[in-house]
């Protein structure tokens, strides 16, 4: 009796993480409040966030795409690479992209000590540049409450999303598109990486991405402007998630 529960379990868990269906985000925000996973806005506008570069070889990539597109973008950076490639850092910055704070180092912060994790976000800030709106991503999408609400007092909003095609993990090109255009709708933030090791097959997919939500009519923004735009007639949440 047991066991078919169990697999039925699993079953959901999987679908929930490989569909991603939009009617969990309400029940995720009340489980999470330190998490902004979207702006609820009927204003045509969606965010694009890229995560763990500056990578030599793919941001270039993603900023020719997004040029190409006419697009803007939140770049989640790791602290070190940033140092590595300070010249990527200030074409980001220069051709009207946001900078946000992936720590310093990559890798999970559940490890660490409050005094272990203000370090490695503060290095980050120090070595990127972050200006306001000050926005946060955990590394891997997850991290303590504790450690949120001490982001959070330095003035940080956590942001993760709700079109997130786990792109890491080397999914088929049709199912990044599928995922991200599926979820597209006003208010959506979008997670893909160019930091990661090949981030090939996620480069492969954002002008189709890009395309998809021309057609749907929404513009591509970052995420600050998403929230000063779509907050505009709602001032109370951005103090919330600020």
């Amino acid at each position: 009796m047991l066991l078919p529960l169990v697999i039925a379990g699993i079953v959901v868990g999987l679908l929930v993480f490989w569909v991603e269906p939009l009617g969990i985000v309400g029940a995720l925000e009340r489980l999470t409040p330190n998490l902004l996973y979207r702006v609820r806005t009927d204003r045509p506008l969606v965010a694009l966030s890229f995560d763990d570069g500056p990578h030599a070889t793919f941001t270039p990539q993603v900023l020719d795409i997004l040029q190409r597109y006419n697009a803007r973008a939140t770049f989640f950076l790791i602290g070190e690479r940033a140092l590595r490639h300070p010249e990527l850092v200030a074409r980001i910055k220069s051709e009207g992209h946001e900078i946000a704070n992936h720590c310093s180092r990559n890798g999970s912060v559940l490890g660490q000590s409050n005094r272990e994790f203000l370090e490695n976000l503060e290095s980050a800030e120090e070595a990127i540049g972050v200006k306001e709106p000050k926005l946060f991503r955990p590394p891997g999408g997850i991290a303590w409450g504790r450690q949120l609400r001490l982001a959070k007092a330095r003035g940080y909003s956590s942001v993760l999303g709700t079109a997130y095609p786990h792109d890491p993990m080397h999914p088929p090109v049709f199912y990044i598109r599928w995922l991200i255009q599926k979820n597209l709708v006003p208010g959506t933030i979008v997670i893909l990486h160019d930091g990661i090791s090949d981030a090939t097959r996620s480069i492969q997919a954002l002008p189709g991405v890009l395309e998809g939500g021309r057609a749907k009519g929404l513009a591509f923004v970052s995420i600050g402007e998403l929230m000063r735009k779509g907050y505009s007639d709602t001032p109370d949440r951005v103090a919330h998630h600020g």
